[in-house]
């Protein structure tokens, strides 16, 4: 058991959605209404792997976008469960996939995100992992 407390989930104001596809029907945590495609932060929905089965730690990695494409400070979420299937009958009848959180931290920190996190969103029980683009913004020089 850890004696260290869990860090504060964030708050950010608006998320942009990021997938390949598939993930339109994925609804925006931490009790956001809608996705926005002029935030700075990013929630990120996993590819849904050929097989059901849980994805490889390199293939989570290569999902995720290089930090040095992004702005200084973005947050980054990996939402737990990968996207939906595309086919309606594949919603109903398809298995849910969900990706552990100790891969998707693992696959933040490969790719060179700072102050790493992980937790379970209260506003509708999934779980999120995030990580921090790092360098200087206008919160951090405070």
């Amino acid at each position: 058991m850890s004696v260290l407390s869990a860090p504060p989930l964030p708050t950010p104001p608006a998320l942009r959605l990021m997938s390949r596809g598939g993930a339109s029907s994925v609804k925006p945590p931490f009790g956001l209404a809608r996705w926005d495609d002029a935030a700075r932060d990013i929630a990120l929905v996993l590819d849904r792997p050929p097989d059901v089965r849980t994805p490889k730690l390199e293939e989570v990695a290569a999902q995720i976008p290089l930090p040095s494409t992004l702005e200084a400070g973005t947050l980054v979420i990996v939402l737990g469960d990968v996207a939906p299937p595309r086919a309606l009958l594949g919603r109903w009848l398809g298995a849910r996939v969900r990706v552990p959180r100790h891969l998707r931290s693992s696959a933040l920190l490969a790719r060179g995100y700072v102050r790493l996190g992980g937790g379970i969103d209260p506003k509708n029980g999934n779980d999120v992992t995030w990580g921090y683009v790092a360098g200087e913004t206008p919160e951090t020089k405070a």
